[in-house]
């Protein structure tokens, strides 16, 4: 039996030919935790973009909150507190300035993968690694960044350039 062994941080930096910037649910009902990390996080998308650096946007809604929704244990969870596909809260904030040709990823789960064809279109990019920012980093961007782990791309995270709920 093998003994454990301190696990060392690599460094390393995204190669970008084959990376994606994934900027998970910036929208209207998480506008107090997206502002402040809101300058940052531009930095971060004009940075990708001057690198040709794709950057593709995740929205997180739900069609009701009715008995039929697409909304699973979530609404149990957020006490039926979920985000509405169509109302304001819904969109992705305005400043952060997103270009005609990026992609948005509409989920209605933690994960941006399960569902969503976002892989696929990873794939057809030629992507290999991801950069994932955002809020709700210990659900969303964690849960996202898990996926594409095991789906077997490099995952960045990106440090403060995403915030959690406590």
């Amino acid at each position: 039996m093998g003994s454990y062994k301190k696990y060392e941080i690599r460094k390393r930096n995204p190669n970008p030919k084959t990376s994606a910037l994934l900027v998970i649910d910036m929208q209207n009902y998480f506008s107090s935790m997206a502002h402040p990390i809101l300058p940052t996080l531009l930095q971060t998308i004009r940075l990708c973009r001057r690198a040709s650096i794709p950057v593709i946007f995740t929205r997180h809604s739900h069609k009701s909150t009715g008995p039929d929704g697409d909304h699973g244990m979530l609404a149990e969870w957020r006490n039926g507190d979920l985000i509405i596909d169509g109302t304001v809260e819904a969109e992705l904030i305005s400043e952060l300035d997103r270009k005609q040709d990026d992609l948005v990823v509409e989920k209605n789960t933690y994960s941006a993968f399960r569902n969503t064809g976002l892989e696929e279109q990873l794939r057809e990019r030629g992507v290999e690694e991801v950069i994932v920012t955002g809020v709700m980093t210990n659900l969303c961007c964690e849960t996202t960044a898990r996926e594409a782990f095991v789906r077997g791309f490099r995952v960045f995270l990106l440090h403060r350039r995403h915030c959690h709920v406590g």
